[in-house]
Protein backbone atom coordinates (compact mmCIF):
# COMPACT_ATOMS: atom_id res chain seq x y z
CA UNK A 1 0.00 0.00 0.00
CA UNK A 2 2.90 2.18 0.70
CA UNK A 3 4.19 1.96 -2.38
CA UNK A 4 0.97 2.44 -4.66
CA UNK A 5 0.39 5.98 -2.62
CA UNK A 6 4.08 6.77 -3.21
CA UNK A 7 4.05 5.90 -7.10
CA UNK A 8 -0.14 6.32 -7.56
CA UNK A 9 0.47 8.89 -10.74
CA UNK A 10 2.77 6.39 -12.54
CA UNK A 11 0.46 3.71 -11.62
CA UNK A 12 -2.77 5.88 -12.76
CA UNK A 13 -0.70 6.84 -15.65
CA UNK A 14 0.04 2.95 -16.71
CA UNK A 15 -3.85 2.07 -16.21
CA UNK A 16 -4.99 5.06 -18.81
CA UNK A 17 -2.17 4.13 -21.18
CA UNK A 18 -3.17 0.62 -21.17
CA UNK A 19 -7.07 1.53 -21.68
CA UNK A 20 -5.57 3.95 -24.73
CA UNK A 21 -4.10 1.06 -26.02
CA UNK A 22 -6.83 -1.34 -25.89
CA UNK A 23 -9.17 0.99 -27.26
CA UNK A 24 -6.71 1.88 -30.07
CA UNK A 25 -6.75 -2.11 -30.90
CA UNK A 26 -10.43 -2.68 -31.22
CA UNK A 27 -11.08 0.50 -33.14
CA UNK A 28 -8.26 -0.36 -35.36
CA UNK A 29 -9.52 -4.07 -35.70
CA UNK A 30 -13.02 -2.60 -36.37
CA UNK A 31 -11.82 -0.11 -39.72
CA UNK A 32 -10.17 -2.73 -41.03
CA UNK A 33 -12.88 -5.42 -40.87
CA UNK A 34 -15.39 -2.42 -41.89
CA UNK A 35 -12.78 -1.60 -44.78
CA UNK A 36 -13.26 -5.03 -46.25
CA UNK A 37 -16.72 -5.37 -45.92
CA UNK A 38 -16.48 -2.54 -48.10
CA UNK A 39 -14.15 -3.60 -50.47
CA UNK A 40 -16.13 -6.84 -50.86
CA UNK A 41 -19.38 -4.89 -51.49
CA UNK A 42 -17.26 -3.19 -53.82
CA UNK A 43 -15.77 -5.82 -56.07
CA UNK A 44 -19.39 -7.84 -56.28
CA UNK A 45 -20.45 -4.10 -57.85
CA UNK A 46 -17.79 -4.18 -60.31
CA UNK A 47 -18.54 -8.16 -60.99
CA UNK A 48 -21.68 -6.92 -62.14
CA UNK A 49 -19.95 -5.36 -65.12
CA UNK A 50 -18.15 -8.02 -65.89
CA UNK A 51 -20.99 -10.07 -66.15
CA UNK A 52 -23.69 -7.26 -68.26
CA UNK A 53 -20.29 -7.83 -70.69
CA UNK A 54 -19.39 -3.79 -70.23
CA UNK A 55 -15.57 -4.99 -69.90
CA UNK A 56 -14.28 -1.46 -70.15
CA UNK A 57 -16.87 -0.34 -66.94
CA UNK A 58 -15.57 -3.60 -65.17
CA UNK A 59 -11.67 -2.60 -65.48
CA UNK A 60 -12.60 1.00 -64.07
CA UNK A 61 -14.38 -0.05 -61.48
CA UNK A 62 -12.01 -2.65 -60.67
CA UNK A 63 -8.84 -0.70 -60.99
CA UNK A 64 -10.90 2.31 -58.32
CA UNK A 65 -11.69 -0.56 -56.04
CA UNK A 66 -8.29 -2.05 -56.00
CA UNK A 67 -6.80 1.63 -55.47
CA UNK A 68 -9.00 2.01 -52.25
CA UNK A 69 -8.94 -0.69 -50.82
CA UNK A 70 -5.37 -2.27 -51.53
CA UNK A 71 -4.21 -4.89 -48.83
CA UNK A 72 -7.66 -6.69 -48.29
CA UNK A 73 -8.85 -9.89 -49.69
CA UNK A 74 -11.21 -8.47 -52.04
CA UNK A 75 -8.64 -6.11 -53.64
CA UNK A 76 -6.56 -9.26 -54.31
CA UNK A 77 -9.11 -11.10 -55.96
CA UNK A 78 -9.66 -8.00 -57.63
CA UNK A 79 -6.48 -8.09 -59.29
CA UNK A 80 -6.92 -11.54 -60.52
CA UNK A 81 -10.19 -10.42 -62.09
CA UNK A 82 -8.69 -7.47 -63.98
CA UNK A 83 -5.73 -9.27 -65.26
CA UNK A 84 -8.68 -11.91 -66.56
CA UNK A 85 -10.53 -8.81 -68.25
CA UNK A 86 -7.34 -7.33 -69.60
CA UNK A 87 -6.27 -11.03 -71.01
CA UNK A 88 -10.02 -10.95 -73.25
CA UNK A 89 -9.43 -7.38 -74.56
CA UNK A 90 -5.99 -9.07 -75.31
CA UNK A 91 -3.85 -6.93 -73.63
CA UNK A 92 -2.21 -9.49 -71.96
CA UNK A 93 1.06 -7.66 -70.76
CA UNK A 94 -1.19 -5.52 -68.89
CA UNK A 95 -2.78 -8.05 -67.09
CA UNK A 96 0.88 -9.32 -66.21
CA UNK A 97 1.86 -6.04 -64.95
CA UNK A 98 -2.01 -5.68 -63.03
CA UNK A 99 -0.45 -8.94 -60.56
CA UNK A 100 3.51 -9.13 -61.19
CA UNK A 101 3.46 -6.08 -58.45
CA UNK A 102 1.64 -7.77 -55.77
CA UNK A 103 2.61 -11.11 -56.53
CA UNK A 104 4.57 -11.37 -52.66
CA UNK A 105 1.46 -10.05 -51.03
CA UNK A 106 -0.88 -12.48 -52.23
CA UNK A 107 -1.32 -14.80 -49.72
CA UNK A 108 -4.09 -17.40 -50.67
CA UNK A 109 -4.01 -16.22 -53.95
CA UNK A 110 0.11 -16.62 -54.87
CA UNK A 111 -0.73 -19.99 -56.77
CA UNK A 112 -3.43 -18.54 -58.46
CA UNK A 113 -1.13 -15.15 -59.33
CA UNK A 114 1.50 -17.15 -61.20
CA UNK A 115 -1.11 -19.41 -62.67
CA UNK A 116 -2.78 -16.39 -64.59
CA UNK A 117 0.80 -15.08 -65.08
CA UNK A 118 1.72 -18.12 -67.23
CA UNK A 119 -1.40 -18.07 -68.76
CA UNK A 120 -0.48 -14.31 -70.02
CA UNK A 121 3.15 -15.17 -70.88
CA UNK A 122 1.89 -17.92 -73.50
CA UNK A 123 -0.78 -15.71 -75.24
CA UNK A 124 2.76 -13.38 -75.64
CA UNK A 125 5.24 -16.81 -76.97
CA UNK A 126 7.00 -16.06 -74.25
CA UNK A 127 7.45 -19.86 -72.82
CA UNK A 128 10.07 -19.61 -70.65
CA UNK A 129 9.27 -17.20 -68.65
CA UNK A 130 5.44 -18.90 -68.82
CA UNK A 131 7.32 -22.19 -67.46
CA UNK A 132 9.06 -20.15 -64.45
CA UNK A 133 5.91 -18.40 -63.58
CA UNK A 134 4.17 -22.43 -62.80
CA UNK A 135 6.81 -23.76 -60.82
CA UNK A 136 6.39 -20.50 -58.73
CA UNK A 137 2.76 -21.79 -58.87
CA UNK A 138 3.62 -25.23 -57.49
CA UNK A 139 5.88 -23.59 -54.98
CA UNK A 140 2.94 -21.73 -54.01
CA UNK A 141 0.65 -24.73 -54.06
CA UNK A 142 -1.04 -25.80 -50.94
CA UNK A 143 -1.85 -29.83 -52.25
CA UNK A 144 0.28 -32.33 -53.98
CA UNK A 145 -2.28 -32.80 -56.98
CA UNK A 146 -2.09 -29.12 -57.49
CA UNK A 147 1.35 -28.75 -57.24
CA UNK A 148 2.15 -31.73 -59.99
CA UNK A 149 -0.35 -30.37 -62.29
CA UNK A 150 1.49 -27.08 -62.16
CA UNK A 151 4.78 -28.95 -63.06
CA UNK A 152 3.32 -30.60 -65.91
CA UNK A 153 2.05 -27.19 -66.84
CA UNK A 154 5.77 -25.80 -66.39
CA UNK A 155 7.69 -28.76 -68.78
CA UNK A 156 5.27 -28.56 -71.27
CA UNK A 157 6.12 -24.68 -71.26
CA UNK A 158 9.41 -25.78 -71.51
CA UNK A 159 9.31 -28.22 -74.13
CA UNK A 160 7.46 -25.43 -75.89
CA UNK A 161 10.56 -22.74 -75.51
CA UNK A 162 13.18 -25.39 -77.26
CA UNK A 163 14.44 -26.44 -73.28
CA UNK A 164 13.94 -30.18 -73.64
CA UNK A 165 15.99 -30.63 -70.72
CA UNK A 166 14.28 -29.00 -68.17
CA UNK A 167 10.95 -30.58 -69.14
CA UNK A 168 12.61 -33.74 -69.06
CA UNK A 169 13.65 -33.17 -65.59
CA UNK A 170 10.30 -32.51 -64.44
CA UNK A 171 8.96 -35.25 -65.55
CA UNK A 172 11.73 -37.53 -64.36
CA UNK A 173 10.48 -36.60 -60.72
CA UNK A 174 7.12 -36.74 -61.40
CA UNK A 175 6.90 -40.23 -62.94
CA UNK A 176 8.98 -41.19 -59.77
CA UNK A 177 6.20 -40.63 -57.44
CA UNK A 178 4.69 -43.92 -57.85
CA UNK A 179 1.79 -42.02 -55.57
CA UNK A 180 1.52 -39.23 -57.79
CA UNK A 181 -1.36 -37.99 -59.77
CA UNK A 182 0.47 -37.60 -62.90
CA UNK A 183 2.94 -40.38 -62.65
CA UNK A 184 1.41 -42.14 -65.58
CA UNK A 185 1.57 -39.35 -67.63
CA UNK A 186 4.88 -38.32 -66.95
CA UNK A 187 5.97 -41.54 -68.21
CA UNK A 188 3.98 -40.91 -71.18
CA UNK A 189 6.24 -37.81 -71.66
CA UNK A 190 9.60 -39.28 -71.08
CA UNK A 191 8.78 -41.91 -73.46
CA UNK A 192 7.67 -40.05 -76.14
CA UNK A 193 10.80 -37.34 -75.87
CA UNK A 194 12.85 -40.48 -75.68
CA UNK A 195 11.56 -42.25 -78.91
CA UNK A 196 11.66 -38.33 -81.13
CA UNK A 197 15.55 -38.84 -79.78
CA UNK A 198 16.37 -42.00 -81.22
CA UNK A 199 17.81 -41.80 -84.43
CA UNK A 200 15.31 -43.13 -87.21
CA UNK A 201 16.72 -46.55 -89.08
Amino acid sequence: MDWFQLHSREVAWGSIALVVLVAGGWFYNRSQELKADRAETAYFNAQRSVVSGNLPLAESDLRKMINRYDGTSAATEGRLALAQILYEENKYQAGIDALKDAAGKAGDFTSSFHIVMAGGYEQLKNFKEAAAQYEEAAKAARFDADRQRDQTLAAKSYLNAGDSAKAKAIWTDLGADSKGTVAGEARVRLGEMTAALEPRS
